[in-house]
């Protein structure tokens, strides 16, 4: 693309660009780290109390025989708009004018509008209602995490960013803990597991208004005009130009869309391999979430700040995709509840040591960092993507022969959708020898 801009690479001796970005010798003020580690845990439970179970406990009210298949279509729908929102929220948060700043009004805006989509999906008493109103959340939710992204970019130092993306993943992970508690306790009161994550984001709204104050507003005079011409561009890069960005991005692209190939039906797969009633599993799923989100969040913070002394950001990704296809492969041979809870373990690592990472990685690979929000937009597509794809490739993996590991009788083989997981994931690992950048010194 035309608007792509060259970074000239670092000299051989002395410090790296940082593109704008405070300096090293300048570390981001604790009440902005703390704005950033509130507003996303805000943002993670709209995003996870449905994912987890609330979704599919919906789905399993309203269209019980055909749950696998509505399922696939609501995640799938709402991919799609993250998908195509991120960016595009990203690039009109770039160019956003005004005295509050460039990035505070879309958090503020997109934390509020979560309950209305809460509400629509609460109440909803069809697939085609529960799709919109998971859509709606997908675009409150996506309008502030696309904008508190890139608040990372502006306002933390890139000496601190590797510990910052650690606490920011920890954050991530941590906003699961409400949703495995509540569906613990509540597993039959659908309506308040999917009310909860809009009234706990309209509540906290001001408070990150205040945490993250001091934003600022584009100058009058480096205002670029938003077209629908800008606005499609911003989906949009040349990986030619950018082999870095493109091998991290495809990196994230498969270890999520392994994450989610496997976690969409992971209730499915308790009641089908360990052939566990709905409430049972539920109980199950509550109990290695929550241990699940003490490993994400001690990997996200412990690793994030080993990152940051280490500077081995490759090494870490290559860690966590073997960790990952390792706890996959565990569940794909699985047929008794031990077995899940060593998987849970062993993932929970790897992924939290993952997303420790990535966004600091990523954040010295991106072509440019005057349009951050979009940039970081653009890598959100390959966390969103494959919520959209997985979901519909999943059912062709269930029905792909029969499951040599569990019972045959629903025909679901869940053996190929854990292999396909694995598979994905390995082949994330083997991408890590193209990401070179003069910003990648070690690891």
């Amino acid at each position: 693309m035309t608007e792509m801009l060259r970074k000239t690479p670092a000299p051989a001796h002395g410090p790296l660009p940082t593109d704008g970005l405070p300096g090293p010798e300048v570390r981001a003020p604790r009440r902005v780290v703390a704005g950033l580690v509130f507003t996303e845990l805000l943002i993670g439970i709209g995003f996870a109390m449905p994912l987890v179970a609330s979704l599919s406990l919906k789905v399993d009210e309203i269209a019980p025989d055909a749950r696998e298949s509505v399922l696939s279509t609501v995640m799938a729908a709402g991919a799609i708009a993250a998908f195509v929102l991120n960016p595009v929220f990203g690039h009109l948060s770039d160019r956003t004018s005004g005295r509050s700043g460039r990035r505070r009004p879309w958090i503020l805006g997109g934390l509020t509008a979560g309950l209305p989509a809460a509400v629509v999906m609460a109440t909803a008493s069809s697939p085609a209602q529960l799709m919109l109103g998971w859509i709606l959340a997908q675009a409150a939710y996506n309008a502030a995490l696309a904008a508190l992204a890139a608040v990372v970019a502006d306002r933390v130092p890139a000496a601190q960013q590797a510990t910052v993306s650690g606490l920011f993943g920890a954050a991530q992970f941590a906003s699961v803990f409400p949703a495995f508690l509540l569906v613990g306790l509540i597993p039959d009161n659908t309506t308040a597991l999917l009310l909860v994550p809009g009234i706990a984001g309209a509540a906290g709204a001001v408070v990150s208004w205040i945490l993250l104050r001091g934003d600022r507003a584009v100058p009058a005079g480096e205002r670029t005009p938003v077209s629908l011409r800008s606005v499609f561009t911003s989906l949009l890069f040349d990986p030619r130009t950018s082999p870095a960005f493109t091998a991290v991005w495809l990196q994230r692209f498969l270890l999520q869309g392994a994450n989610a190939l496997i976690g969409t039906f992971g209730l499915y797969y308790l009641m089908s391999r360990l052939e566990m009633s709905t409430a049972e599993a539920a109980a199950l799923v509550a109990t290695t979430g929550m241990l699940s989100v003490v490993g994400n969040v001690v990997a996200a913070a412990v690793f994030g700040k080993l990152a940051s002394r280490t500077g081995a950001y490759r090494a870490f990704v290559v860690a966590s995709g073997l960790l990952m296809a390792t706890s996959m492969s565990i569940k794909m041979l699985s047929s008794s509840v031990w077995p899940i809870y060593l998987s849970t373990t062993v993932a929970a690592i790897g992924l939290g040591a993952f997303y420790a990472v990535d966004m600091a990685l990523v954040l010295r690979v991106m072509p440019t960092s005057t349009d951050a929000a979009r940039w970081l937009g653009v890598f959100n597509i390959a966390k969103s993507l494959p919520q959209s794809i997985a979901p519909l490739l999943a059912p062709l993996l269930l029905n792909l022969g029969t499951d040599p590991v569990g019972p045959a009788s629903d025909g679901k083989n869940y053996f190929a959708l854990y292999l396909g997981g694995t598979l994905a994931a390995l082949a994330a690992v083997a991408l890590t020898p193209l990401i070179r950048h003069p910003r990648l010194t070690r690891g």
